[in-house]
């Protein structure tokens, strides 16, 4: 297993730059997630890691030692793609036993590391068919099977569990994150979905635009967003914005609550945050309703556990902790000390 530091990695296309300086480190064994919208740069980094990509500046190193301008192979690390990339003309078998052959591996050594990978994996009945025969599910069992086997010091998946429906997605993310404990393996895992991040991840790489915005253990990313970026990209519905001066308050500042903390509530003052608006429309959703309340010309989000006695187009008060209130710089979009 390896512990990786990135430090100061730049990159560059035709003059182009698309990581402006990166610098973090991954502890051996932590499982860290590459998180952002597309092409904010999070695969690209991965590719460094990998040396599928060549760095323009900075330095990329493995428990420490400089590995910048190692060729992928020397590297030590598994890569499992979005699309599986299994061999159709192989076997199972010889799928997950490709990469020990392409070592030189002998024959009884392949045969255990395959059974192995085959048992952790539940893939042992499969191992004779063809990829073609086999569920999306299986077929990516079978592709981190096939990085696993030789035991790699560094685990990277990018977006493998993109291709597969949401129940599925929801029981493999569960299987990697327990495959992952029991290897102790170092893993990073691009994604742009937010809970997938959230779930899986020890810690949380939050990029934009080739920037790092974030890097930090889930719930500081939710509860203590470095931005405004952040936290509008980390939360499902994503949080409320709202200019500081529509509430009493200042221009330069945009106040943010998320629609988990927000709900109908009375008008007492309590030191509680307050809003007022018309509500327009009630959206079931489980275990929760969303409620889309107008407030002053925007939409806000809110929710209630049920909403008896709620009518659409009546003046409704919404209330929120005061802790759970969010202040941002309106011009850089930095937080600021909540009040």
């Amino acid at each position: 297993m390896a512990s990786i530091q990135i430090e100061s990695v730049v990159k560059t296309y035709n003059d182009t730059p698309v990581l402006h300086g990166l610098d973090l480190e991954i502890g051996d064994g932590e499982f860290v997630s590459f998180l952002g919208p597309s092409g904010c740069g999070k695969s690209t980094l991965l590719y460094c890691i990998a040396g599928l990509e060549a760095i323009s500046g900075g330095r990329i190193c493995f428990d420490r030692q400089d590995f910048s301008a190692r060729a992928p192979r020397d590297r030590n690390v598994a890569l499992v793609f979005q699309d599986y990339a299994l061999y159709p003309h192989m076997s199972v078998r010889d799928n997950i036993a490709f990469p020990l052959r392409q070592q030189g591996v002998d024959e009884a050594t392949i045969a255990a590391q395959v059974k192995w990978a085959g048992d952790m994996l539940g893939v042992t009945a499969l191992l004779d068919r063809a990829p073609a025969d086999l569920s999306g599910g299986q077929r990516q069992r079978v592709a981190v099977g096939r990085a696993v086997v030789r035991n790699p010091a560094a685990l990277l998946m990018d977006e493998p569990l993109s291709n597969l429906d949401a129940s599925l997605r929801v029981h493999m993310r569960t299987e990697i994150r327990r495959l992952q404990r029991e290897l102790g393996v170092t893993v990073i895992f691009v994604t742009h979905d937010q809970e997938e991040a959230m779930v899986m991840s020890d810690r949380i790489a939050v990029m934009d635009g080739g920037r790092l915005q974030q890097f930090a253990d889930p719930m500081t990313v939710y509860r203590a967003p470095a931005n405004r970026f952040v936290a509008g990209f980390i939360g499902s519905p994503r949080m409320n914005f709202l200019p500081g001066d529509g509430l009493g308050g200042s221009a330069a500042v945009t106040v943010g609550v998320r629609p988990h903390d927000l709900g109908p509530g009375d008008t007492a003052d309590d030191g509680r945050f307050r809003l007022d608006g018309r509500l327009v429309l009630i959206e079931p959703a489980g275990p929760v309703h969303f409620l889309d309340v107008e407030v002053g010309g925007q939409i806000v989000k809110a929710t209630v556990a049920e909403p008896d006695g709620l009518a659409l187009g009546e003046t409704l008060t919404l209330r929120a902790p005061a802790q759970r209130v969010y202040r941002f710089d309106a011009a850089s979009g930095a937080a600021l000390p909540n009040l």
